[in-house]
């Protein structure tokens, strides 16, 4: 695969959100986007983007990542989560032992994960036998690879949350998708019973996540291996929220352009509470926008750098500002929907949508406002932050 550049990347993204937008409602009505699209996100190489270029990817920066996944949350909270973790759990993969990642990677399948430690392991020969349940499996129906999080005592490591690869084919898909926001995302549970998974599809996450090393040493320069693991990982979370804000603050000023105020005979847009009600919207939007920009920014920065390894303050202040920007993007939406009163209130409406996929991301576990606050003040005092980073 020749390498990609940003613009065409964008282009690609912008197609996806076309293409998904006519297919928003029957994917809330079913819970997941439709193959249809899955194989349309392939045919444009999408999980391609991260993978390093010596596995035929295009080792794309962080940058163009959080684009690609802001430009379809413009059009679709659920298809940009699906899209981010298609092209996201890429990044993981590329940590493996060097065959866990050419098996993977020769595939040419989709992959994702559910990193709580769940599993119940068993040593034997040449690997684990791996059982459990998991839930919150985001784009499973779309997947043919989930790395499982299970707590296992790799070879020459100690013992550690671990990502275990099991083929689609070895688990069972339990449909229980049924949530508040993001109902296209197939984030269905997922079960397998005494599996056998070899070493070298075992990701030990602490070298990845402290060291932003993969197993066998370093191999490649590109982007992924020179930022901190956990702070590339989670850039997604607010490039939707961006897109969704985005979005809101758009189809508020088409709706109260085309509405009349019948009780006062005029048009909406003619009154100047909705003129200031519209603008500190836009400027929330701004705030949105710039805080964004802040992180990928840093992010940047840490690539050019080489830094894959930062300060316990740096860490949680990655981690309380993507807080900040969900918090903020779910409370524009609500407040949006609620200028526009009944109207933006039936379900399915875009706004009405878009306000509980807003509040969705906002709540994601490693989103939690009041634990990444917490956790950002903690290391004021010289404390550690949030356990999972």
């Amino acid at each position: 695969m020749a390498v990609i550049e940003h613009d065409e990347w964008i282009r690609r993204a912008d197609l996806i959100g076309k293409k998904a937008e006519p297919m928003v409602a029957e994917a809330e009505k079913t819970g997941c986007f439709s193959l249809e699209l899955r194989d349309y996100v392939h045919e444009l190489e999408m999980h391609k983007a991260l993978r390093p270029l010596q596995y035929g990817g295009s080792g794309i920066g962080a940058f163009t990542f959080s684009e690609i996944v802001r430009t379809i949350a413009n059009y679709n909270a659920s298809a940009a989560w699906l899209v981010y973790f298609v092209v996201l759990h890429e990044q993981w993969v590329a940590f493996l032992d060097e065959k866990g990642r050419q098996e993977v990677y020769d595939s040419d399948k989709l992959t994702g994960d559910i990193f709580m430690p769940l599993g119940q392991i068993e040593y034997v020969d040449g690997g684990v036998r791996i059982s459990g349940q998991w839930s919150f499996g985001s784009g499973v129906l779309w997947n043919d690879w989930m790395g499982l999080g299970a707590i296992v005592q790799v070879p020459g490591e100690d013992p550690q949350p671990c990502l275990v690869n099991v083929e689609k084919a070895q688990l069972e898909v339990i449909e229980d998708w049924n949530p508040f926001g993001l109902r296209g995302t197939g984030s269905h549970s997922v079960k397998v019973d005494d599996v056998f998974v070899p070493w070298h599809r075992i990701l030990p996450v602490l070298n990845a996540k402290n060291k932003g090393e993969p197993v066998g040493g370093h191999y490649s320069d590109e982007p992924i291996f020179k930022v901190p693991f956990m702070a590339f990982f989670c850039l997604g979370f607010p490039a939707i929220s961006t897109g969704i804000a985005q979005r809101v603050a758009r189809d508020l000023k088409v709706r109260v352009e085309g509405r009349q105020r019948i009780l006062y005979n005029m048009k909406e847009w003619e009154s100047p509470i909705a003129q200031r009600n519209l603008a500190e919207v836009m400027v929330k939007v701004d705030a949105i926008e710039a805080m964004n920009t802040r992180y990928i920014d840093q992010l940047e920065d840490w690539i050019e750098a080489g830094t894959p390894v930062v300060s316990e303050e740096e860490k949680n202040k990655m981690s309380a500002w993507r807080s900040h920007v969900g918090k903020e993007a779910s409370d524009l939406a609500f407040h949006a929907m609620s200028l526009l009163g009944a109207s933006a209130t039936g379900s399915g409406d875009p706004l009405e949508t878009a306000a509980r996929d807003a509040f969705m991301v906002y709540i994601h576990l490693g989103q939690i406002y009041e634990d990444n606050m917490m956790a950002y003040g903690r290391t004021q005092f010289g404390l550690s932050g949030h356990p999972l980073l």
